[in-house]
């Protein structure tokens, strides 16, 4: 697939970006306040940190995500980037392709009305 400038698309799995209203929690274990996701894929979160630990690159984190139905899944992996705030983490594991689909349904009828 390539985009309009004729660069392939290099990404191997679909993002769902969040709206902050609609933002899943997630949590870094040992660390008490709750981050809130900006964007999710099969393999890897992007979340805005607000603890106050250092973070770099490479970093091993075990982590919860709390979703807007009660569903919760934990992860290991490591840090792909830290920026200020901005943090992304890839997963050593893979979130189920059914979790993606029901985040995509759920955000479609918080935004469209039930459809």
């Amino acid at each position: 697939m390539q985009d309009k400038k004729g660069f392939g698309n290099t990404r191997l799995y679909y993002r769902i970006k969040y709206s902050p209203r609609y933002r899943p929690k997630i949590k870094i274990q040992e660390e008490d306040n709750e981050n809130h996701v900006v964007e999710l894929s099969e393999r890897g979160v992007r979340f805005l940190y607000e603890g106050t630990r250092p973070l770099r690159k490479g970093l091993e984190l075990h982590v919860t995500i709390l979703f807007y139905d009660g569903a919760v899944f934990q992860f290991s992996g490591n840090l792909l980037r830290v920026e200020k705030k901005d943090v992304i983490l890839r997963f050593s594991g893979s979130l189920p392709p059914s979790r993606i689909v029901e985040e995509q349904r759920y955000l479609i009828n918080r935004t469209f009305g039930h459809l």
